[in-house]
């Protein structure tokens, strides 16, 4: 739970009672109880109006739980401000843009939370698959290229990068991100089935026909290690 530790290192310059009743009500978060938790942390924006944190959790659960999205804007909207750089402000901002089907308006709002912290891998694969979708391909291609650089063994976000190359007619470029991806996984049958196909669509069948054979294969057996006899 980051954010309680967030919390935790705050406690200095906040209530301590409140403090601790944001963390208490994370803490049935934890537990399932997401309604219990909600209203704990309402109960903490009360006590403490000024505090950015407890607005920015309340308007999470309001989106995870489906509902009430005006009353989630609303935290998200006083937060902002008194927060205007919290790049987690602007990442749930998106969110809250997703659930309402406006996909353009919550691209902007993960671009500005990266604006932030360019670091931020939810906000960074969460805009990628958007721009995707719209048919972007550049915007997409340039923050998929971002997270397989930051995280080379996510094979998920190279089979991503290999679509939208291939999308840009660049198949050559598209089949060195499914090999980097094999690479990380040997056995993949996602990663196997998307390079043969990528063979197939490119002309390579007997390459293709070698990945489907793989793919058709049994998993090979583990051998045993013999035991030694016992002394006794």
């Amino acid at each position: 739970m980051v954010w309680l530790i967030l919390a935790g290192a705050m406690a200095g310059a906040l209530d301590v009672s409140a403090n601790t009743a944001l963390t208490q009500a994370l803490a049935l978060e934890e537990a399932g109880d997401s309604a219990g938790a909600l209203a704990g942390v309402e109960s903490v924006i009360n006590t403490s109006p000024a505090w950015e944190l407890p607005r920015l959790e309340a308007a999470r659960m309001l989106v995870k739980l489906g509902g009430e999205l005006e009353r989630a804007e609303a935290h998200l909207d006083v937060a902002s401000a008194l927060a205007p750089e919290n790049p987690r402000a602007h990442y749930l901002r998106g969110l809250l843009w997703e659930e309402r089907g406006r996909p353009l308006l919550a691209a902007q709002s993960y671009e500005v939370a990266l604006l932030y912290r360019p670091s931020f891998e939810e906000a960074r694969f969460r805009v990628a698959g958007i721009w995707m979708a719209l048919g972007d391909w550049l915007k997409a291609e340039l923050h998929y290229r971002l997270l397989s650089r930051a995280r080379p063994e996510w094979v998920q976000v190279r089979l991503l990068l290999a679509q939208v190359l291939e999308r840009q007619e660049r198949p050559e470029d598209a089949e060195r991100e499914l090999l980097a991806a094999r690479g990380f996984q040997p056995r993949n049958p996602h990663v196997l089935r998307r390079l043969a196909e990528l063979y197939e669509r490119t002309g390579r069948q007997k390459l293709a026909q070698k990945l489907r054979a793989t793919l058709e294969a049994p998993e090979p057996k583990r051998r045993m290690r013999a035991l030694k006899p016992s002394r006794r």
